[in-house]
């Protein structure tokens, strides 16, 4: 049996309560989409990297090949270090 509100207050709420529902399911599907994105970046990164630093093309980084890579980003760090004047 279905009983209409007849409170304004009381549709209010029901309005918010149903809201924050939909708020609630949506927010873990806004946050896996973003790790999904991520993932593809970093995926997309590695790729990139492994092309570039895999001299050899046995398909994965050497210990020396790692070193270059490992010496790249810090080379990196450093030069964005210094144009932000730290």
């Amino acid at each position: 049996m279905f009983v209409p509100m007849k409170k304004p207050a009381s549709k209010l709420t029901l309005i918010a309560s149903m809201l924050a529902v939909a708020f609630a399911v949506m927010a873990p599907v806004a946050q896996a989409a973003d790790d999904a994105e991520k993932a593809a970046k970093k995926a997309k990164k590695a790729a990139a990297d492994l092309k570039k630093y895999d001299k050899n093309n046995n398909g994965k980084l050497d210990p020396d090949e790692e070193a270059a890579l490992k010496a790249d980003v810090e080379k990196a760090k450093a030069e964005k270090k210094k144009k932000s004047g730290n």
